[in-house]
């Protein structure tokens, strides 16, 4: 015991303390020799002591959505456990020796003792806060990379799909074009049949995909029988523009067989090929409208603050995250014209973006988010609700409380609805939570500008 009060009197922390309350504390604590690489304290795990660090270092990490992240470094003279001790909750992080390492195991009882001082306590908060502030800037900052990495991904995967639709289409496109070409040389010598007007069609609407393949059958075995090479890739071309075997049939009528078979496959291919120039459009198009959304998502090229639409960035933020909401039906009802708030629109869409993946967490593949937006009592409402299994209300008291999660370790670094929280505080709105067993709703009211 006395090892132990020479060494903690020698300590700043400890340093002025009543001999008698050292010497309690001394009396329930004890030095411990712990080898490299042992962690002393696990995340998530209950709080039981606090740990003077005598010699060595010690690493403080978190495990974030795909990595560990190390938050801090510490070294002799200073404590680690105390925050969990004071809070009463899990663990937020876990601490692991670098080097062998001499601790002072101070248990929950003795640290009761310790913060009826005064003097402890007050360097106790400097400490916590100190720390806090450092440990939030760097997780938060892990968040904004994981979740820039995360609409990466997804952007990525959307943007995949019309990228893969031009390079299937071009390379087929090239084909058609070399064979259209061909058939144009056959007819060019028939200068009456190039001079006759071609009929254009009705495009064919089909809501029973059974209709649709019995006349491509139909169209497909007559070209068939006249002899059209490809008969079977030209027909659903056809079909699709709004041909049929009748109309067909009357635009090739006087034509001998030989020119019926060679102007049909003309037709069929120019038919093909615009429908795959559209194709190309189509896809240049989604591309184009993702790149636009990424812009407005981001507020490139615009001040830290504006006059928005508080629901501006909503559908932008579906739009570009709606891969993760494969299955989850959305309803969207937003009032037209609402008033305009003053917020950084980015920082908004931080907001949509993190409630949005708490509720697609919370939901599964048959669930619902439901996005709403009304002006109430001057005030413009926003709320985004789920049809998960709900939060427990003593859980609901700390929802917003930072690092504070219920995911599994690394599932979350517990600042997501803390972060929210402080956006939508800081332009003077106000954010709460509803929940029971059929789901989950968080309500965000925002001063309109005018109010």
């Amino acid at each position: 015991m006395s090892d132990i009060a020479e060494v903690l009197r020698g300590l700043p922390y400890f340093s002025d303390l009543p001999q008698g309350l050292l010497d309690q504390v001394c009396r329930e604590s004890e030095s411990i020799d712990v080898d490299a690489e042992t962690t002393i304290i696990e995340e998530d795990s209950l709080s039981e002591d606090m740990f003077v660090i005598v010699e060595g270092e010690l690493r403080v990490t978190k495990q974030g959505t795909d990595r560990e992240v190390v938050l801090a470094t510490l070294g002799p003279g200073e404590v680690v456990g105390e925050i969990a001790l004071l809070d009463n909750a899990p663990r937020t992080a876990s601490v692991t020796t670098i080097s062998p390492s001499t601790l002072i195991r101070i248990p929950a009882n003795a640290f009761e003792d310790l913060i009826e001082d005064s003097r402890v306590v007050r360097r106790m908060f400097r400490t916590v806060t100190s720390r806090l502030r450092g440990i939030e800037d760097t997780l938060r900052h892990e968040e904004r990379m994981a979740a820039l990495g995360r609409m990466a991904a997804q952007l990525m995967h959307e943007l995949n799909n019309p990228a893969a639709a031009v390079g299937r289409s071009m390379a087929r496109a090239e084909e058609v074009y070399v064979a259209l070409g061909d058939a144009t040389v056959l007819l060019s010598g028939i200068g009456e049949l190039l001079a006759r007007p071609i009929p254009v069609p009705e495009k064919a609407q089909f809501t029973d995909p059974l209709t649709r393949s019995s006349l491509e059958d139909g169209v497909a075995t007559w070209l068939e029988e006249l002899g059209v090479g490809d008969a079977w890739e030209i027909a659903p071309a056809l079909v699709a523009d709004g041909w049929d075997i009748e109309l067909l049939q009357e635009t090739t009528e006087g034509l001998d067989s030989e020119t019926t078979t060679k102007f049909m496959r003309w037709l069929g291919l120019r038919v093909l090929a615009s429908q795959l120039i559209n194709e190309v459009r189509i896809a240049a198009g989604r591309i184009s409208e993702l790149v636009r959304v990424v812009k407005n998502y981001s507020y490139l090229d615009q001040g830290p603050v504006q006059l928005i639409d508080p629901t501006e960035g909503i559908r932008d933020t579906l739009i570009l995250l709606k891969h993760k909401l494969r299955g989850i039906e959305t309803v969207i009802d937003i009032e037209p014209e609402l008033p305009t708030i003053e917020a950084s629109g980015r920082d908004l869409n931080q907001v949509w973006t993190n409630l949005r993946d708490n509720a697609s967490d919370a939901s599964d593949v048959s669930g619902t988010l439901t996005i709403g937006a009304a002006r109430e009592n001057g005030a413009v409402v926003v709320r985004v609700s789920d049809t998960g299994p709900g939060i427990d209300p003593e859980v609901q008291q700390r929802i917003f409380d930072p690092f504070f999660t219920t995911k599994d370790p690394g599932q979350g670094t517990g600042l997501g609805l803390h972060t929210v929280h402080t956006l939508i505080t800081r332009i003077g709105a106000e954010i709460s939570v509803d929940s029971d067993s059929s789901g989950t709703t968080f309500t965000v009211s925002f001063p309109s500008a005018g109010e």
